[in-house]
């Protein structure tokens, strides 16, 4: 069975469930206005603020079912429901973090390889150059300072990304980009400093550079043909970068009898939301970066 590899990294909104409006409200919460540092013995202690703004999601319905006769069912050697209940499961776990995926990937700060030690922006969330390199341990240590900093390129200054809170940032990669990352030297030299801990579902055994390294596991989800060289697409993540709201739980649902019990079936069904809290135009802060190409 498939396992969650992008909704593992989701924040589900709590209180919010059955018999209530199909538009769930949420919190974002600022970071302070000013930073606290050193007082006299008589000085005051310097006041600051944050807000809190009010956002909202959308649930929707998702599902999918798979039917099958009750003649098969009797004739077969093997009870139909235990492969059907396999493969629906996989789907629901790969529709689900596609959706996932596809609401990360609108965020608006992009990262584009524009040699191997060179880079483009975008804070706008449309890619405008094209990239001509995989993903290397040079761009991680790119994305990564750009996070710790808030400064996304010439001109291009907001808040910092909060890491996990284990202290460290997440990073998602296709099949190239995993490849173009491994095969680089530094990497490799790097990641020889490893330690044991609980991972990731399709995390990878090392923590470099405040980045823990989780492999995709859903073609669909990043795109292995971007740019001039078929440059594969990759994510980092910072906390909070996608609330999640569940009004019914994905479950199995079997077919009801109808045609007197001839016809079979199961299905998978959920109704829930996705949605990216920050923007970087209205925020001047946004979780995640994309590693892509116009």
């Amino acid at each position: 069975t498939s396992r969650y590899v992008f909704r593992q990294f989701t924040r589900p909104e709590p209180g919010y469930g059955k018999h209530r409006d199909e538009t769930i409200d949420f919190d974002k919460v600022s970071m302070a206005e000013s930073q606290g540092g050193k007082i006299g013995e008589f000085q005051d202690i310097p006041e600051t603020k944050f807000s809190i703004v009010k956002d909202n999601l959308r649930v929707t319905e998702y599902g999918n079912s798979i039917p099958w006769t009750g003649k098969l069912e009797t004739l077969s050697e093997f009870n139909p429901s235990n492969p059907v209940q396999k493969v629906i499961l996989n789907d629901q776990m790969k529709v689900l973090d596609e959706e996932v995926a596809d609401e990360m990937k609108t965020s608006k700060l992009i990262y584009q390889a524009t040699g191997v030690e060179s880079q483009a922006w975008d804070v706008d969330g449309t890619p405008s150059t094209l990239a001509t390199d995989q993903f290397n341990f040079w761009h991680l240590k790119e994305m990564v300072d750009a996070a710790r900093t808030g400064i996304f390129g010439p001109g291009n200054t907001g808040n910092i990304i909060p890491a996990m809170p284990d202290g460290n940032f997440v990073l998602v990669l296709s099949v190239k980009a995993a490849r173009g990352l491994f095969d680089d030297p530094e990497y490799q030299e790097f990641a020889k400093f490893t330690y044991p801990r609980k991972l990731f579902n399709g995390e990878i055994d090392e923590i470099t550079y405040n980045c823990r390294i989780v492999r995709n596991n859903n073609a669909g989800a990043l795109s292995e043909t971007k740019g001039t060289n078929s440059v594969g697409e990759a994510l980092l993540l910072g906390d909070d970068s996608i609330v999640e709201g569940v009004a019914l739980k994905e479950e199995l649902r079997y077919k009801l009898a109808v045609k007197y019990g001839r016809d079979k079936g199961l299905a998978w069904y959920a109704i829930l939301g996705f949605k990216k809290p920050w923007d970087f135009t209205n925020d001047t802060e946004e979780h995640i970066i994309r590693f892509t190409s116009s």
